[in-house]
């Protein structure tokens, strides 16, 4: 067999799956899943675009960001009515504002640009993983497909979320500092933080490197001040928009350690013992065994020394403390911890352990396909 097919397979596949979202008559804003109980409160500029709506339903996070997308200077009076919560979603600017440049102006192709960017962060993180993995044996092949076919990669395309844009961007920067280019890094890190905020997390667990003897304070803070500046002050702006405005600042997401996850693993035996195997219980059974194998993986042979070891170390600590806004989509719980399913599949160890620790890490990867449908 050609050491490519299984990847060209793969990336047939995940091909399939997007084309399957497309309609003549809406494009591709299935993707965004845009809810038909908040139509009246939509951003005036798409009130009248033939978008997809998911009826009886609230729709999902992605349809916010979009309509972010329609306006990102945040100037139109009516976008705050549009946003469940302002300054929260505000602060994630970095996708909607591509897709802004993107569609010209243009709100219909807007929409498509802003739908249709995690499809391309797919195919730009597969490349990159790919050349990262190396080599083409079945190992490889599987720790890429663990990557590319996760649940959190796979949800963040579905929905149109600004994860997958903030893993991508994670990575470029893991390979930027590998071959030594700082500058280039920090800039990586700076656009994932405008992408998403919890990259800061990335950001510290990259720029501290226990590796390096003696450590070079100077540099790290230099690197880690022009990271975080532009959020800081992107944040300062968003504030000055939506300071007043009530709504959530994301603090629901995180608890006292283990908590949020212990209460979900809680009601959902209940729910299973009850006979309800919806698989907002079932599943996420099963993502918890999951993403505790991925976190035990990391720290039973921590690698401090590798960029992506110290990203999933740091990641499988924010586990620990997601709540319980978080748990009761599991799939979101899979989403905020992305860099340690990435880290994970990377560290693998190549012996007899490699494919009951890969089916486990992995349980969740049949669900995502399967959810994409």
């Amino acid at each position: 067999m050609n050491k490519h097919f299984a990847y060209w397979i793969a990336a047939l596949l995940f091909a399939a799956l997007v084309l399957g979202k497309f309609n003549p008559q809406t494009g591709f804003t299935s993707l965004i899943r845009f809810g038909e109980t908040g139509q009246e409160r939509r951003h005036s500029a798409m009130r009248d675009l033939p978008v997809a709506t998911t009826s009886g339903s609230g729709g999902y996070d992605g349809q916010f960001y979009a309509q972010i997308a329609l306006d990102p200077l945040l100037r139109a009076p009516d976008l705050a009515q549009a946003l469940d919560a302002p300054a929260y979603r505000a602060r994630r600017i970095l996708a909607p504002a591509t897709a802004s440049i993107l569609g010209c102006g243009n709100p219909w192709w807007t929409l498509q640009a802003y739908a249709l960017l995690n499809v391309f962060c797919w195919f730009a993180l597969g490349w990159l993983l790919y050349r990262q993995i190396g080599s083409a044996d079945r190992f490889a092949v599987a720790r890429w497909v663990g990557c590319m076919f996760s649940l959190g990669v796979l949800d963040s395309v579905r929905q149109s979320l600004v994860d997958l844009p903030a893993l991508l961007l994670l990575a470029l920067a893991c390979q930027a500092y590998t071959r030594s280019r700082a500058g280039r890094s920090s800039l990586w890190l700076a656009l994932a933080n405008l992408a998403k905020e919890t990259s800061l997390l990335g950001t510290l667990a990259l720029l501290v490197d226990p590796s390096l003897r003696p450590f070079p304070w100077r540099r790290a803070c230099l690197s880690l001040f022009a990271a975080v500046l532009p959020l800081a002050l992107w944040s300062l702006y968003v504030q000055g928009h939506f300071g007043s405005t009530p709504g959530s600042e994301g603090w629901g997401n995180f608890t006292w350690p283990l908590l949020g996850l212990l209460a979900q693993a809680k009601v959902s035996l209940r729910e299973v013992s009850l006979g309800n195997f919806d698989s907002r219980y079932s599943f996420s059974l099963i993502a918890i065994v999951g993403l505790l194998v991925q976190a035990w993986v990391i720290w039973r042979n921590p690698r401090l020394s590798s960029p992506w070891g110290r990203m999933g170390a740091a990641y499988s600590l924010l586990l620990l403390f997601l709540g319980s806004w978080v748990w009761s989509g599991y799939w979101a719980a899979c989403r905020a911890v992305l860099p340690l399913t990435i880290a994970f599949n990377l560290s693998l160890p190549g012996t007899r352990s490699f494919w009951p620790l890969w089916i486990l890490g992995n349980l969740t990867v049949l669900h995502g396909v399967w959810r994409f449908l």
